[in-house]
């Protein structure tokens, strides 16, 4: 039986539609709202409504970027913000009690070596080979899994903060239009393919393609029946249950 957390049930998909994207942290004290045109995100207290920071959307080198995507990841809780224009995703911590976050070399931050980044929110920048704006989170947001280009898909780890798979298909998934779920403790993911009228299965031991299951039209997405049982919106307006 697939975890029913919440992460789970609201299938933690994301995608690039919003063009000024935010969320409001799960204890209710924080929002995280881009402003897309000025390039920077603002720190919003829930309670007062005022501004409690403003951190420019740029890498190291002062290029930057619109955001693309605002992630709230309760069982971390943290937000994720997904870059549309550079190669990092990031993840911004609102857990008072989180360990300090370094943004570049720190030999032992315990003897003061490097310099802690300052809060609210303080950014742990995810290093990409490209910029991944959509994608489907794991249910409890270790892990996403993004398209890289037609045929290839990213798996970035949060915990090491980079890709740690780089996988290749000859169809094209759709990520954003997935499930995610953990069935007796196996974490798994389904992608609809963009074209073909197919679901493929990937299965994070190993981060290996399982198999794909063939439908009789192209899936518009994935989404839980009220069963609890995965299924395919197809494009002719059906809902299948996957087997």
């Amino acid at each position: 039986m697939r975890s029913l957390t919440a992460a789970a049930i609201i299938a933690a998909a994301f995608s690039s539609a919003a063009a000024q994207p935010q969320a409001r942290s799960v204890d209710g004290r924080w929002i995280l709202r881009a402003d897309n045109d000025a390039r920077v995100l603002l720190a919003v207290d829930a309670a007062s409504g005022t501004v409690a920071r403003r951190i420019a959307v740029a890498d190291k080198r002062g290029a930057t970027s619109r955001v693309a995507r605002i992630v709230e990841a309760p069982s971390r809780r943290s937000f994720v913000a997904l870059l549309a224009d550079l190669p990092e995703a990031w993840e911004l911590l609102y857990d008072p009690d989180a360990a300090p976050v370094f943004d570049g070399l720190v030999h032992d931050y315990r003897m003061g070596e490097g310099l802690a980044s300052a809060g609210p929110l303080p950014v742990r920048r995810i290093v990409l080979d490209t910029p991944l704006a959509d994608g489907l989170f794991s249910p409890d947001h270790r892990y996403f899994v993004a398209r890289a280009g037609e045929g290839r898909v990213h798996v970035v780890s949060l915990d090491v903060r980079r890709v740690i798979e780089r996988l290749r298909i000859d169809d094209d998934p759709a990520p954003e239009r997935g499930l995610s779920w953990t069935a007796d403790g196996a974490l798994r993911f389904a992608f609809p393919d963009r074209q073909a009228a197919r679901v493929h299965l990937l299965a994070a031991d190993g981060w290996r393609w399982d198999r794909s299951l063939e439908l009789s039209a192209p899936a518009r997405r994935l989404l839980w029946l009220a069963d609890d049982r995965p299924a395919a919106e197809l494009a002719t307006g059906e809902t299948v249950p996957l087997r």
